[in-house]
C-alpha cells in the first residue's frame, strides 16, 4: 500500500473514530443531565455580586442538587458526579444522615460490588 492510498483512508478512519463519541453522547444518563443543570446554577450563583442574589441562586442550585441525589445512578460515573455536586467539588463534606444520603451510599456500594 502506498502512502497516497493511506492518505485516502484517513477520512474514513476519522469518521469511524467519531462513532463512539456520538454513541457516548446518546448514552447520557438522567444524573448527567441534572448535573449540567446543577453546574449552570453554580456558575450563575458564582457570577452574582449581590449577596441576596447569590443566596437566591444557591437556593436554586440546592433544589437541583436534591433532585440529583434522588435520581438513581446508572454507573460509577453517576456516583462520582453526585459526589462532586454534593461536596461542591470537594469544597464541602459529604454530610447528613438522611434517607437520600443512605440511598447514595447504597448505590455506591452496589456499583463497586466485590471491590468493597
Amino acid at each position: 500500500m502506498k502512502r497516497r492510498d493511506l492518505m485516502k483512508l484517513a477520512p474514513v478512519a476519522l469518521a469511524a473514530g467519531a462513532v463512539p463519541a456520538m454513541a457516548a453522547a446518546k448514552e447520557e444518563t438522567p444524573v448527567m443531565r441534572l448535573f449540567r443543570e446543577w453546574r449552570a446554577w453554580d456558575d450563575f450563583a458564582n457570577a452574582q455580586e449581590d449577596d441576596k442574589e447569590f443566596e437566591n441562586a444557591l437556593e436554586g442550585r440546592w433544589e437541583v442538587e436534591q433532585r440529583l441525589m434522588q435520581t438513581p445512578s446508572e454507573s460509577a460515573r453517576d456516583v462520582l458526579i453526585k459526589i462532586n455536586a454534593w461536596t461542591n467539588f470537594g469544597d464541602g463534606d459529604v454530610e447528613g444522615c438522611d434517607s437520600r444520603l443512605s440511598m447514595f451510599w447504597a448505590e455506591a456500594r452496589s456499583l463497586i460490588g466485590g471491590a468493597a
